[in-house]
């Protein structure tokens, strides 16, 4: 973040001399709730949130409410990852408010400079807190290579989370990749997609189209299925009819409580004892059949701009990248786009009444470009990830509600995407409407999709 002016300083050293009085804070909780605002529980959650991130080190009163603020903290944390609560607090509390332990500044010019700038990260996930036991090089050893945990050169980083995303990027996505993606494999799987389709009657078909969606670890059929195959076919270059593979990929990502559930706290370890930790067990098997891939067992563990990056840094990494984004974020983003998620209900708009499938029902599926956009429209409505984090660099101030307030070095600030994305400020009158003519850029894989469903949805 860029340094305070000299102005910003000696309003930021003038409130540290004159902070508001209790009484003064109860007043401007009760009027707000009076003129129509936030409700008293609201005001109250957020007072807290924001005492508990700029308290004084001798503020006595702010530390005896730190197991209510911390209880507070945990159930925001889960809430804050749906789009309509960050919404309706952004509602009630203006652009930037205090949630889930954190500060959310949520206008869209906020967010483009905190997702461009160097960042500087914790152990989070979204607004939630990472279980440090699972990441990979507690599990396997080595270095601590977890991409979302380090920070960036110019944000504390030490370089290298740029030396391992670079291993990365050159190691696994290489025009071999691009190549799997449009060769005679990837389309047998999207035919195989399309019959499982077909046959589950989705359109019409209640049951069948629980079936198609259903990601239970013995489902051979249908979107799940076919992601876990096509993604790592198309990533890692693994046979996607090895069904001894397969079936070992499906039960880790599928089965127990899922891959990304295991990574959080709490929650995770909720997950280990109802499941007899599967997925602190499954973890070093499914990192050694990425570390078998052609891609990283050809890979050179010396090459110094990498930082050495050894190849049971990258499978440990890839496994983790998978879990937590591979898998959800493209199997989370077909279900919107193919109507299966409803578009959330923000408060005050209609979106929640809107069908996209009427609107894919009606593109051209000759015409990729539009597609694309239809399917960037569904992601805009509703992020398949709503927001990420970076941590402060410095002590910094923020307008919230016409008052000035001032945060230390270390805040938490979350940057929330799905906000952004329908700010009114850049998207008018029609930011709540769907206009998938708006101009977005898609993947290639979910184009594939679309328009090979789409098909079969119109075929007599």
């Amino acid at each position: 973040m860029s340094r305070p002016s000299n102005e910003r300083t000696n309003l930021l050293n003038k409130n540290k001399k004159n902070p508001k009085t209790l009484i003064n804070r109860v007043i401007d909780i009760l009027t707000c709730n009076l003129l129509g605002g936030p409700t008293l529980a609201e005001s109250i959650a957020h007072y807290l949130q924001i005492l508990n991130l700029t308290h004084s080190p001798c503020n006595i009163f702010a530390y005896v409410l730190k197991p209510v603020t911390y209880l507070i903290t945990l159930y925001q944390s889960k809430q804050a990852n749906s789009g309509l609560y960050l919404y309706h607090q952004k509602v009630i509390h203006g652009n930037n408010f205090c949630a889930a332990g954190g500060l959310w500044m949520c206008d869209y010019e906020a967010v483009k400079r905190h997702l461009t700038e160097p960042q500087a990260r914790a152990f989070k996930l979204a607004p939630s807190q990472l279980r440090k036991s699972v990441l990979p090089a507690t599990k396997l050893g080595g270095r601590f290579a977890f991409l979302l945990s380090l920070s960036q050169e110019g944000a504390g980083g030490n370089g290298d989370w740029e030396a391992f995303r670079g291993c990365i990027n050159d190691t696994i996505f290489t025009k071999d990749t691009k190549l799997r993606a449009q060769d005679d494999t990837s389309r047998k799987l999207i035919e195989k997609l399309t019959s499982d389709y077909k046959q589950a009657n989705c359109a019409k078909d209640v049951d069948g189209a629980a079936a198609f969606f259903g990601n239970e670890s013995q489902n051979q059929n249908g979107l799940d299925d076919f992601l876990l195959r096509y993604l790592h076919y198309v990533v890692f270059g693994i046979n996607p009819f090895d069904e001894s593979i397969i079936n070992q990929l499906r039960d880790f990502h599928f089965g127990g409580g899922g891959s990304a559930g295991p990574h959080l706290h709490l929650v995770g370890q909720l997950i280990a004892l109802k499941t007899g930790f599967a997925f602190e067990k499954q973890f070093p098997q499914i990192a050694d059949i990425l570390k078998q891939t052609e891609s990283i067992t050809d890979m050179n563990e010396h090459e110094p701009k990498y930082k050495n990056m050894t190849k049971t840094e990258i499978a440990g990494v890839m496994v983790s990248i998978m879990s937590l984004a591979g898998m959800v974020g493209p199997t989370t983003w077909a279900r919107i786009a193919l109507g299966k998620k409803k578009l959330p209900p923000y408060e005050g708009q209609t979106t929640g009444d809107i069908d996209v499938t009427d609107v894919w029902d009606t593109i051209d599926l000759n015409d990729r470009d539009e597609v694309k956009k239809y399917l960037h429209e569904c992601g805009r409505l509703r992020h398949p990830v709503s927001n990420t984090h970076t941590v402060a660099q410095e002590d910094f101030m923020v307008e919230m509600k016409n008052k000035s307030v001032s945060f230390p070095k270390g805040t938490i600030i979350y940057i929330p995407m799905q906000l952004a994305s329908i700010d009114e400020s850049v998207y008018g009158d029609t930011t709540f409407a769907f206009n998938h003519k708006r101009r977005h850029v898609a993947e290639n894989m979910m184009i594939d999709v679309m328009i090979a469903l789409g098909r079969a949805r119109r075929e007599k």
